[in-house]
């Protein structure tokens, strides 16, 4: 089933997450912050067309740690440009343990403007390694070159197309009574997190499901893999109880997750309906401690494969259970930023 299309309303900015501590930029502590990280968006490109005059209204909401700006909704167009006086937006950054442990990815999202409700058009992710190109830390370096992302779908059943073009990096605090060294606070930022490559390759022996008019019995499995906030899912393969998906995903591990031995993904094998809900079929959960521990000591890119069996919600006394089979690697920040440079 696809996404629920909606998203807060174009002029409200609203919190992404309400977890213990203070967000990003909340400074009633009275601490300056450290750095403020500055993003503006440029523009999109070949957007999709949701309204029936054959064009879009595009604005993009960018959010980081509960942290939300919007720019302006661009009229009747599949390839809006933005002002920099209206789509540059900063993020105060302090220097904490709990903030540094709660630090995502740094977020886009484009959406249609509608009066009743706001059609999807794409998103993508920065992780904090893919903030900064080269050694230009400084917003207005002249090296500090804009960026072209892909967009992305939340979901396979929704399409999207296109890319955005944005501009990332870093500035002074306005009543700082010191300089910051740009480079050694973006690599205590690296320092806290990761990335974890899940490979799902294949299940086995998933049960069987009536369709909807019960004429048949199949299923139309993907797998959706979870790790807080953060949600991936698998392509959907039609009709079958021994899928093969050998797809790959990529699921932002924070600080705050490296440091809890009990922090883990969740896998759940569901069932695609077109018209109704989807079913869940099972879930397994695997430790991030362990896929790092393994990481560590296997010299190939992916650990595994590993292959879990899990309850399905219609299992019986005497049932087999279904098989999962999947790779699993982490590389921390502070590696793939090396291996980009």
């Amino acid at each position: 089933m696809a996404p629920s299309n909606t998203a807060p309303k174009h002029n409200r900015i609203t919190q992404l997450w309400t977890r213990e501590g203070s967000s990003l930029g909340d400074s009633t502590s009275g601490e300056t912050p450290v750095v403020i990280l500055r993003v503006q968006v440029l523009s999109c490109h070949d957007l999709r067309a949701k309204d029936s005059n054959g064009y879009s209204d595009p604005f993009v909401i960018v959010s980081i740690l509960g942290k939300q700006s919007s720019t302006p909704v661009c009229k009747r167009s599949l390839n809006p440009v933005y002002e920099q006086k209206d789509a540059t937006f900063d993020f105060p950054i302090h220097i904490s343990e709990s903030l540094l442990n709660m630090l995502g990815t740094l977020d886009f999202a484009i959406w249609d403007h509608d009066t009743i409700r706001n059609d999807f058009l794409g998103k993508c992710s920065l992780p904090v390694h893919q903030w900064i190109r080269g050694t230009a830390f400084a917003f207005n370096d002249r090296n500090n070159l804009p960026l072209s992302v892909d967009l992305a779908s939340s979901h396979s059943a929704t399409p999207v197309c296109g890319t955005m073009r944005i501009k990332v990096g870093f500035v002074h605090p306005h009543d700082s009574t010191s300089v910051p060294d740009f480079g050694k606070t973006y690599n205590t930022l690296l320092s806290h997190g990761g990335i974890v490559l899940l490979e799902i390759c294949s299940a086995k022996n998933l049960p069987k499901q009536a369709n909807m008019t019960y004429t048949g019995w199949d299923m139309d499995p993907f797998v959706e893999v979870s790790i807080g906030e953060e949600v991936k899912r698998t392509k959907v393969i039609r009709h079958s109880l021994d899928p093969v998906w050998d797809e790959q995903l990529l699921l932002h591990v924070r600080g705050a997750d490296l440091s809890h031995s009990s922090a883990s993904i969740q896998l759940a094998v569901i069932d695609w309906n077109k018209l109704t809900f989807n079913d869940p079929v099972g879930q397994v959960e695997i430790n991030i401690a362990a896929i790092i521990e393994g990481a560590k000591k296997n010299k190939e890119p992916n650990t595994g494969p590993y292959s879990v069996d899990f309850p399905t919600m219609n299992s019986t006394t005497g049932y087999t259970y279904p098989t999962l089979t999947f790779r699993a690697s982490y590389q921390s920040y502070v590696t793939l930023r090396n291996q980009v440079e």
